[in-house]
């Protein structure tokens, strides 16, 4: 059975027809609704990192709504900031502003000069827009609109990338908001990168909070408002979250009221969205209080990440489905974020990894997700990839993943997590009689695929550091010992990568994967540890 290894680009390529053949224009109509599939921007279009200043309207859209046809996208969620990305040294330019705002701060207004082309490049293309009339957000809105798209503006809640700034407090870059109000500010007592985020328990913040909403739901033609409390979700100091709690509640149910009132006025119901870390409990005493934005009906849309928006193999979104179940607040899960972590070096050189999640390690995520309940997927941080990871980068996954039917008969990547990233690696097994437990969680129904299209097959992918020949050690998989000698082992250095043919064991859901060292080694001393659990899905096809 063929395991992803030196995946050709003629297989990619011919993956992509098969999906897009598999996914008929009329179910891909039905697909493209309800919020199945949302494109998070965080505003590095607007850079258009391969252009130079002005972009103009066409470069705009070229950017932004262009790469999403053909797609299973069906809105858009379009940050209101200022991100140059690469283009500055803070990467992401905090409480700045690059539409046709009065209450918030617009960036490289007044200003003679830009320490970077980024920054110069960013506010030119700003500036030419709306000296022509528009300006970026109704340029998102307008063509998004003509592309079938809803528009939804998003407000990252507490950011704190300017704490990079050199300057600090008196850095040309950061925020005159900042620098006029320096007490309106968190402080060093939350730690470094929030230092200069907004103090929430002053209503001061919260009024200039609110007064830019408002203003930006007054003037937009927007289909919904977000809040992303990933970036960043400190909003008190220390101790003061679950106290302020109801003060951030309020402030949600004032958007809510701005968006019942503006639909009202244009004829149709406008949404109200937050992007939550998963931690319930934690988040609660950090002032987020998500159970009862659900309970009470105050948002429509949760989208489940991880914190700061980073990725994860597996989000615990039962827990907010349970919690929306007899609401209609839809529960939203993220995908793997842009970059890259939790892979060793080794699955690079022997695999052919690249260096960001492929496509088959995005679908994996989403079939989870889409098992587990979720009503949608969320995209982050994948609009700036063929710029800083690989400029053949390829999304087809944006045309598979908002429909759990296209997914259905995908190859697919599946992998364990770290602890805290959906799932409990790595673990250390030291000494004859120690055992590893973990659980491995698929979503392809072998069942279902039996004697309907392509035949499945499955590869149980294992990295153990430091074994060897002289290590015995039986596996485990769903209650049925693994036959180690018939394992594919590779090498490089002090990982050992195993292959088991599983497909006849691998079923959907969890599946019990169990190590129990029998024997060491004598002359190593290092303990095992197993760093890797994978599940590779293939589907034979009569051109592979």
């Amino acid at each position: 059975m063929s395991s992803f290894n030196k995946l050709s680009r003629r297989r990619f390529f011919r993956d992509a027809s098969l999906a897009a053949l598999g996914a008929t224009a009329a179910a891909q109509a039905q697909e493209k609704s309800s919020r199945r599939l949302i494109m998070g921007y965080c505003g590095t279009s607007l850079q258009a990192a391969d252009m130079e200043a002005p972009i103009g309207v066409d470069g705009l859209v070229r950017q932004s709504i262009e790469p999403l046809r053909g797609t299973l996208v069906d809105t858009v969620y379009w940050q209101l900031n200022t991100d140059p990305y690469f283009g500055s040294l803070s990467h992401h330019l905090t409480d700045w502003f690059s539409h046709d705002t009065r209450i918030g701060p617009r960036w490289g207004e007044g200003r003679a000069s830009f320490n970077t082309a980024g920054e110069w490049r960013i506010y030119e293309n700003a500036r030419e827009m709306m000296a022509t009339g528009t300006d970026p957000v109704r340029v998102v809105i307008e063509h998004g609109r003509r592309a079938g798209l809803d528009v939804f503006l998003s407000l990252r809640f507490n950011d704190g990338h300017d704490h990079r700034l050199p300057g600090g407090l008196d850095d040309p870059n950061m925020s005159p908001m900042k620098r006029q109000h320096p007490d309106w500010l968190l402080g060093p007592a939350v730690g470094d990168y929030s230092r200069f985020a907004y103090n929430f328990a002053l209503p001061e913040v919260r009024r200039y909070r609110m007064d830019l909403v408002a203003e930006t739901i007054a003037k937009y033609d927007l289909d919904g408002f977000d809040y992303d409390f990933c970036r960043w979700p400190i909003l008190f100091r220390p101790g003061e979250g679950l106290a302020g709690a109801a003060a951030i509640s309020e402030l949600l149910r004032e958007t809510r009221a701005l968006l019942q009132r503006k639909g009202a006025t244009v004829g149709r119901p406008l949404s109200l969205s937050v992007r939550v870390p998963y931690e319930l409990v934690k988040t609660k005493a950090e002032g987020m209080d998500t159970a009862t934005w659900i309970k009470e009906g105050i948002v429509d849309i949760v989208i489940v990440a991880g914190r700061g928006g980073s990725w994860n193999y597996r989000l615990p979104i039962e827990e907010f489905t349970s919690l929306a179940a007899g609401t209609s607040c839809k529960i939203i899960a993220q995908n793997l974020d842009g970059f890259k972590g939790g892979r060793p070096r080794s699955a690079m050189v022997l695999f052919d990894e690249p260096n960001y999640y492929t496509n088959e390690m995005h679908r994996a995520v989403a079939a989870r997700h889409w098992r587990a309940g979720a009503n949608g997927i969320y995209i982050w941080n994948q609009d700036w990839m063929k710029f800083v990871k690989d400029g053949r980068f390829n999304p087809q996954w944006w045309k598979e993943v908002g429909s759990p039917d296209v997914l259905s008969r995908l190859d697919k990547h599946y992998i364990v997590g770290p602890a805290g990233r959906g799932g409990n690696l790595p673990l250390r097994l030291v000494q004859p009689g120690d055992v590893a437990e973990v659980d491995v969680e698929t979503a392809d129904d072998w069942r279902e695929a039996t004697g309907q299209g392509p035949r499945p097959s499955a590869t149980l992918r294992l990295m153990v550091e430091q074994l060897t020949a002289h290590d015995k050690i039986t596996y485990e998989f769903n209650g049925t010992k693994l036959d180690s000698s018939s394992a594919v082992r590779r090498y490089n250095y002090n990982d050992c990568w195993l292959d088991f043919a599983v497909s006849h064991l691998l079923r959907p859901g969890p599946n019990s994967l169990k190590l129990r060292v029998e024997a060491r080694n004598p002359r190593v001393e290092a303990p095992l540890l197993l760093r890797c659990v994978d599940a590779l899905v293939l589907y034979d096809r009569e051109d592979r």
